[in-house]
């Protein structure tokens, strides 16, 4: 693989990089602790940390000095995969209990003023990561063994205020990410062996994809402040095609590789646009209710292809659609120490058509609670906790479309998820 990535570029990704799999597609939500606890109901509106920064450049203009916001997220996810064929000794040698594995998501936000319209801000933070995987020996290897993604958006902003109602801002997202692709030979090894011959295993490597790459995109947003109580935002983020080159090999010869012959691969995987409305409103002096609706375009996420000398060498259809999430909140400020909050969100998956197990996808109720404690008015600390229920699925999935056309296997995939938040804010 070239080396072209500079260490602190790669340090800090595999500092902040996820791996996980659980909002929907492979799109993650947690950009903050408070945020976290109001199943992210009002982001690109409520400002009340420099985390806003992940959802509304305009709103950073809300901000009168330095804003410092450093967080994580620790993800629990049972998810699980069972065959769901006639045979029962068949299904279980396809079960797979747990799929994904925890994880803690780490960000990174700082914004402040330039003077009375100008304002600046910066995040590091992930919008994208999955990793399922399946034991090396699996029955199912062609379409199990190795899936993930991790993803650092470095993301610098710039806002102006154009009058006390109304702000504009922009920003660059600079994405890095890593991937790893890997299908074993499963039950197709013991197809080979009686046809040739051979004394493949079932954990031989059918294709394996290892790499990493840059992309580049960019992001908008609006906010229009009503009034103090009433506000509403409005933005958008690109989508960004991450172009990954990497370490291919085979344990299978072919006119492409010699087994365990390591070669040049690429890939582009295409991360889609986030378009984001919300609103925030403030009923009396402890109490307020804000909500956010959410459109991921996950139509440019087609497939998966990766190439080496332009001849494909893996390839599976997604065929994602567009999605939405719907999320509603409230928050009480109980005293100037303490602040509460809740909500609830329905999110939508864009995996409809070409359902897999390396991307186990339903939709999904979030239920959420979270509270501030203000140490003094200038530090504070967020908590939040969010359970994620996920919808049962079943689906059927081609083996081996090429190798084996017209053996599909049966399966039910079901999960939830546990996701727990600290974040330290400080105003200096």
């Amino acid at each position: 693989m070239k080396t072209r990535n500079v260490n602190i570029a790669l340090a800090i990704s595999i500092a902040l990089g996820s791996s996980n799999l659980f909002a929907a597609g492979f799109q993650l939500s947690e950009h903050s602790a408070a945020g976290l606890g109001r199943a992210n109901a009002g982001e690109a509106a409520i400002a009340d940390g420099a985390s806003v920064v992940a959802h509304n450049p305009a709103a950073i203009t809300m901000f009168g000095s330095y804003e410092l916001s450093i967080g994580a997220a620790y993800i629990m996810p049972e998810v699980r995969v069972t065959g769901n064929g006639v045979s029962d000794s068949f299904n279980n040698r396809l079960t797979n209990n747990d799929v994904v594995d925890n994880v803690i998501v780490p960000s990174f936000y700082l914004a402040a003023p330039i003077n009375d319209q100008w304002s600046w801000g910066l995040g590091i933070f992930t919008d994208f990561g999955l990793a399922t995987e399946y034991p090396d020996d699996y029955l199912a290897g062609p379409i199990g063994g190795e899936t993930s993604l991790e993803t650092v958006n470095f993301n610098p902003t710039i806002a102006y205020r154009i009058n006390e109602a109304f702000s504009v801002g922009a920003g660059a997202s600079i994405v890095y990410g890593k991937a790893t692709l890997t299908r074993t030979l499963g039950i197709l090894a013991d197809a080979i062996n009686a046809g040739n011959g051979t004394d493949f295993a079932r954990s031989d490597i059918a294709k394996s994809l290892d790499g990493d790459g840059w992309g580049y995109g960019f992001n908008i947003g609006g906010l229009w402040e009503i009034n103090p109580n009433h506000r509403l935002g409005l933005s958008y983020r690109s989508k960004v095609d991450v172009e990954f080159e990497g370490d291919y090999y085979s344990d299978i010869p072919s006119n492409i590789t010699m087994p365990r012959q390591q070669v040049t691969g690429d890939l582009t995987l295409n991360l889609p646009s986030i378009t984001e409305f919300s609103g925030y409103h403030q009923i009396s002096a402890p109490f307020a209710v804000h909500y956010s609706i959410m459109m991921t375009g996950w139509d440019v996420f087609e497939e998966i292809r990766a190439t080496v000398d332009g001849q494909e060498v893996l390839q599976k259809d997604e065929n994602f659609e567009n999605s939405f999430k719907y999320a509603l909140g409230a928050t009480y400020q109980f005293s100037p120490a303490f602040t509460f909050r809740a909500g609830i969100a329905y999110d939508e998956t864009p995996n409809v058509n070409d359902r897999s197990i390396s991307l186990p996808d339903s939709d999904r109720i979030n239920y959420s609670f979270g509270a501030t404690y203000a140490f003094n008015q200038h530090s504070r600390i967020d908590v939040g906790f969010t359970f994620i229920d996920a919808e049962e699925v079943t689906f059927k999935e081609p083996l081996e479309p090429d190798a084996l056309p017209g053996v599909d296997l049966a399966y039910r995939s079901e999960g939830d998820a546990y996701v727990y938040g600290i974040q330290y804010n400080h105003s200096f």
